[in-house]
């Protein structure tokens, strides 16, 4: 396909089934492929979720290891076996993208952009530099999340600014820190390729969770304007039971939905 496109991908989150029987359903549902976190890849291994893709023609999107740049050398050095495991999967499971977050984004030894030392942000910035330049095939994908070193779009461009690799890249998770999602949006969108797409019951990250098409904040405007901008995106649907709320198949079955319909409203 030329040109920009949209693929419609979901966070995998059913304890109860295996990736044989999920998969299928999943495509049924609308879904192009799958993103993985390091709980659900190692519950079955990369070999099994490889052929379970294969056999069902979809893609892994993105697979999402935890990266700790701003806690030391230890930390760092630990990131880098992490690299060299995700590269192997990466190759097994034909996946190009590895999120990234800084530090950890919650619990212990946050560490956001404002509260950032000069020094975690050299060591933020040189590592990430020598992760794309050691592993050119990897887009490397910086989760706008906060609690990281890419909380708003300000932190997050001085650190594409400052690695200045074309393979790192931003998944705008709306919404960003004190920040309207317009700014962020004119800001980011040269380097987004990614996006956790949410909905919520009185607005953007104001209410529950919900489905896409029941929530009140509208995504039209923010794909439509990527496209506009030439930008191929993949909208990844998760936190996919809502906070318990609801089944993660009615999700999938609401969702895949939703998505299959905005993409083909706007990419035409």
């Amino acid at each position: 396909m030329s040109g920009p496109q949209i693929d419609v991908s979901f966070c995998w989150g059913f304890p109860a089934d295996t990736p044989e029987t999920s998969l299928p359903r999943l495509r049924e549902l609308g879904f192009e492929g799958i993103e993985l976190w390091p709980d659900r890849l190692n519950q079955f291994g990369a070999e099994r979720w490889a052929a379970a893709l294969a056999a069902t023609g979809l893609r892994c999107f993105q697979l999402c290891p935890y990266f700790n740049f701003v806690h030391g050398s230890e930390k760092i050095a630990e990131s880098w076996k992490m690299l060299t495991e995700f590269r192997r999967v990466a190759r097994l499971l034909n996946c190009r993208r590895l999120r990234v977050f800084t530090g950890p984004p919650w619990g212990a030894g946050v560490i956001g952009a404002a509260v950032a030392t000069p020094a975690q942000w050299a060591d933020a910035i040189r590592s990430l530099r020598e992760f794309c330049d050691a592993a050119p095939e990897i887009e490397f994908c910086l989760e706008c999340h906060g609690g990281s070193l890419m909380e708003d779009s300000p932190s997050a461009l001085r650190l594409l600014t400052g690695v200045a690799r074309v393979n790192l890249t931003t998944n705008l998770q709306l919404p960003l820190r004190n920040e309207d999602w317009r700014v962020s949006l004119a800001a980011l969108a040269p380097y987004t390729t990614h996006i956790h797409i949410h909905n919520w019951t009185r607005g953007l990250d104001d209410g529950e969770l919900t489905f896409l098409a029941d929530g009140v904040f509208d995504w039209r405007p923010v794909v439509r304007h990527l496209v506009q901008q030439g930008r191929s995106v993949c909208l990844s649907v998760e936190h996919v039971d809502h906070g318990g709320r609801h089944d993660p198949w009615e999700t999938a079955r609401r969702d895949g939905q939703f998505l299959q319909t905005l993409k083909h409203e706007v990419v035409r």
